[in-house]
């Protein structure tokens, strides 16, 4: 068995759960976000090239370790928490008629200021043809594990 067919919603946060019972709303631009964050977001959409990155930085959060005790099991723990995370929302959304296809962008990597500590961040996109992917080679990345789930790997209709 993998690590990822042991993860279920149990290993969310309470935060993350209450994220995803505020559900995602559909802006007036186009833009899918979770309501939650949305209302805790300060950018200006005016400054973005495109929706997805507007989405991306509503969207994307770190992932909470404060209750982690630091060790070999801490990547382990961050990833768990994001991936159901991701998973959860992923599958929201696909429940929300008329919501588009969408993709969830996992990150374990270790902290620009200090590499001995490793971080944990979420975010995600609906996916655009007409616009690039939020990363668009994800085999780029050198530092840091990312993870690129799809709505599709959830939903089989």
């Amino acid at each position: 068995m993998s690590i990822v067919d042991s993860i279920s919603d149990g290993d969310m946060t309470e935060f993350h759960k209450e994220v995803l019972d505020a559900g995602w709303c559909a802006e007036a631009n186009g833009a899918w976000v979770l309501q939650r964050f949305r209302e805790d977001y300060s950018g200006i959409v005016s400054k973005f090239s495109d929706v997805t990155g507007y989405e991306a930085a509503v969207n994307g959060r770190s992932i909470p370790d404060f209750d982690i005790e630091e060790g070999e099991f801490l990547a382990e723990s961050l990833f768990r928490r994001a991936y159901s995370f991701a998973r959860r929302a992923l599958l929201d959304l696909g429940e929300i008629p008329g919501s588009p296809p969408a993709v969830a962008y996992v990150s374990i990597s270790p902290a620009l200021y200090d590499e001995s500590i490793i971080t944990g961040h979420v975010t995600f996109c609906a996916a655009r043809e007409e616009e690039r992917p939020y990363i668009e080679e994800v085999s780029g990345f050198t530092l840091s594990g990312i993870l690129l789930l799809s709505s599709s790997d959830f939903h089989t209709d």
